[in-house]
């Protein structure tokens, strides 16, 4: 599958064939004002809050894990987003992609990774946004 900037991938099956790997890695690459429906912004959410897990235990346990990198990767085509843009994006996913991100932002403290924090903040706006706009309801 081939994408080109602008690509609207309409499912994480289709997300997982562009990364040939079964893997999500966020093949949805949207233009500003771009709707994102509900799958692909769900699959990527997922795909975020599982690489920013992963780095944060790389950064306890420094190893040769790459999720910093691929979290990068992801984060830089996240940061387009729009919360307007995303059509209903899973809220579940949406608290726990904000507060992976929250916690490994608290724990940047490297100079080096000064980047992904930076790149982190910015998508956390986004899912504040969204959150904002939504509320998420959890049973007692």
């Amino acid at each position: 599958m081939e994408l080109a900037r602008g690509t609207h991938v309409e499912s994480p099956a289709g997300i997982a064939e562009a990364a040939g790997d079964g893997e999500p890695r966020g093949a949805v690459i949207a233009p500003q004002g771009a709707r994102i429906d509900a799958e692909a912004s769900t699959a990527l959410l997922r795909r975020c809050t599982a690489l920013a897990a992963r780095a944060r235990v790389e950064l306890l346990a420094p190893s040769r894990g790459t999720a910093a990198g691929e979290l990068t990767a992801l984060l830089a085509q996240m940061e387009g987003w729009e919360a307007g843009s995303l059509e209903d994006p899973d809220p579940i996913m949406t608290v726990l992609a904000a507060a992976a991100l929250q916690d490994l932002v608290e724990q940047l403290r490297d100079p080096a990774t000064t980047g992904l924090a930076t790149s982190a903040e910015a998508v956390l706006k986004v899912l504040r946004s969204v959150m904002a706009a939504s509320r998420v309801d959890v049973p007692a």
